[in-house]
């Protein structure tokens, strides 16, 4: 008898061990992932110059990209970072009785749920300025997207050359640019 249990016992507990440590590690692989909050096409920066040097505008460059909001609740983009940068801003391109001008913008940038959000050359945009480094075509660059409710995604730019959306960049042209 005692051994007929161990025949029919001993595999039932092994698949309930096997079952257990199957479930852990599907636990495991989602801890510390955060979900996707946004899906990205076509992130893109503006490559800067050859020579960065104090005097020049290649010292600041725009990232762009679409974005489309997958959380299932409304997101607020308030701030961004990057390693690359010592200033990274959330701007806007507004008409200044008839010039583009570029400004830091209030409120950041608000994504409905389910909705798309372009941040497009001579508009909304990512400011990077204090760059530590050039960026060349092809360069990858992350830039991590900080939301008002705490929550954060990372997305990788690509450097590319671009030659348009020339906007007046107002008071970031002085040295003396409030951060």
């Amino acid at each position: 008898m005692k051994n007929t249990f161990s025949l029919i016992a001993g595999p039932a507990i092994v698949g309930l061990l096997l079952a257990g440590c199957a479930s852990n590690e599907q636990a495991d692989a989602t801890d510390g992932q955060a979900a996707e909050i946004f899906t990205v096409e076509d992130p893109w920066i503006k490559a800067t110059e050859e020579s960065l040097d104090e005097t020049s505008d290649d010292t600041m460059t725009g990232a762009f990209v679409h974005l489309t909001n997958v959380s299932g609740e409304d997101q607020t983009v308030v701030g961004a970072k990057s390693e690359i940068a010592e200033v990274v801003e959330l701007h806007e391109v507004i008409d200044d009785g008839g010039a583009s001008v570029m400004q830091e913008k209030p409120g950041g940038f608000p994504v409905a749920a389910e909705e798309a959000y372009e941040l497009n050359p001579g508009e909304d945009h990512i400011m990077l300025m204090e760059l530590a480094d050039e960026i060349s075509p092809g360069d990858p660059v992350e830039i991590t997207l900080e939301l008002e409710n705490g929550e954060s995604q990372t997305i990788e730019f690509i450097a590319k050359e671009y030659v348009g959306a020339q906007e007046n960049y107002g008071d970031l042209d002085d040295a003396e640019h409030d951060h």
